[in-house]
């Protein structure tokens, strides 16, 4: 019987390896990984080790001391006592007197102005005045004559009255006499009666004359006043085109047409801005979260244009108002300088408000090392490293600030620039 013939498929067959390469090869694995770990570790050690070493540094040392806290508001230098002069008739520019910033009196002369038509009218009305004048005098002169004549006329007439009386008398005895015939006698009455009635008539003509005479008068008078009140109004236009200051104080500003002589200047145009310099105040925006502690008397310092001034508070709005950049609510609040300084109105100014006193706040000196990292940590000194820690700055006055966690007293902090090991927990100081 013949024996079996195993068939053997190629793509099945693995190459024989003998169990003694088998086991080198195990090995050497092993010891690879034991060198790729053995070199991660040393890399891991080196690394650990690297630590930033600085040797140009600034240190200080937290103190608890009472830390003075304040806050700034920014405002305005503002005039109360000032006035606007405007033209009050039209005219052209003939003199200007003062200049800008010049001090002036309520009573100076500030500039004139030519306004012909004014100077006719006063002219005119001049004129007029004393034509009426003129025409009051005619009055009373010919009342004055009439009076006279009729006066005369009147005594006339009582003469012929009483000779007429004595003839009716002399008739009447003679007709008593019968010497005279009634018709005698009764012309002689007749005559009376006429030269009676004659003088009634005249009585009543002088009365006449005389209540047209006074009321001829009053209407003179009457259109006399009007003509001297319409003088008087024409005169003080000229005297207002000499442009006289109001108050006492310094010229803030004036109309440049008036420089150039001849310039038309328009009725109400406005000429010049006098303020009282002495009357100054600055208006400031505070945040109302600080309202509480203001008071009216409380003093504060301002810095205007470089200048530092101390000013007591004069008041203190009650109604809050959005600031001006939208962001938070403010109050109002009115100052003045306690020294009469020379201050430009319009300027801006900064004050610095005390908000009163903490005792035993911890406190840094101000440094570089707050513009890094937020504000938010520091780098705290402990033997020859320092390590970073986390810190909550409360408030910055001046050159201090306070620090609210994070240190006690007496610890030393760099206060110098972070800025070349920012990313570093710990570093090593020489």
């Amino acid at each position: 019987m013949a024996s079996e013939r195993k068939i053997i498929q190629v793509e099945d067959s693995a190459p024989l390896i003998s169990k003694k390469k088998k086991k080198q090869a195990i090995v050497t694995g092993v010891i690879l990984a034991g060198i790729i770990g053995l070199v991660i570790l040393i890399i891991g050690l080196k690394s650990s080790q690297n630590i930033t070493v600085i040797g140009d540094y600034t240190l200080a040392k937290v103190s608890s001391e009472s830390l003075t806290t304040s806050t700034e508001a920014s405002g305005t230098v503002v005039l109360p006592t000032q006035v606007s002069i405007v033209s009050m008739e039209e005219g052209y520019a003939k003199e200007l007197l003062v200049n800008e910033g010049d001090s002036v009196t309520d009573a100076t002369i500030l500039a004139v102005l030519d306004v012909p038509e004014l100077e006719e009218d006063r002219d005119d009305l001049a004129l007029e005045l004393e034509t009426e004048k003129i025409g009051l005098e005619e009055i009373h002169l010919d009342f004055e004559y009439t009076i006279k004549e009729l006066n005369i006329d009147l005594d006339r007439i009582n003469d012929d009255i009483a000779e007429a009386g004595y003839d009716v008398d002399a008739e009447k005895e003679l007709l008593n006499l019968k010497s005279s015939r009634l018709s005698e006698y009764e012309d002689a009455v007749d005559i009376l009666d006429a030269l009676l009635e004659e003088k009634e008539d005249l009585v009543f003509s002088i009365e006449k004359e005389t209540r047209g005479n006074e009321l001829n008068i009053r209407k003179q008078i009457a259109l006399i006043n009007q003509l001297n009140v319409s003088l008087r109004r024409v005169e003080q236009d000229i005297a207002d085109s000499q442009i006289t200051s109001p108050i006492a104080g310094d010229v803030l500003s004036l109309n440049e047409d008036l420089t150039v002589p001849g310039s038309l200047i328009e009725e109400s145009t406005a000429l010049f801005t006098i303020a009282n310099t002495e009357d100054v105040y600055i208006d400031l925006e505070v945040y109302e979260q600080y309202s509480s502690y203001l008071e009216i008397g409380g003093t504060m310092d301002l810095v205007i244009s470089s200048t530092l001034i101390e000013a007591e508070i004069t008041q203190i709005g009650q109604i809050a108002s959005l600031s001006s950049d939208g962001l938070a609510a403010t109050i109002s609040v009115r100052a003045k300088p306690l020294d009469v300084t020379d201050l430009t109105p319009g300027a801006s100014a900064v004050a610095d408000i005390p908000l009163g006193t903490k005792e035993n706040a911890l406190i840094l000196p101000r440094g570089s090392y707050l513009t890094t990292g937020n504000q938010k940590y520091v780098y705290k000194i402990d033997g020859s490293e320092a390590y970073k820690t986390e810190v909550v700055f409360g408030e910055m006055q001046g050159s201090q600030v306070e620090v609210l966690s994070g240190l006690k007293a007496g610890d030393q902090i760099i206060i110098s620039s972070y800025q070349n090991f920012i990313n570093q927990d710990v570093i090593e100081i020489k």
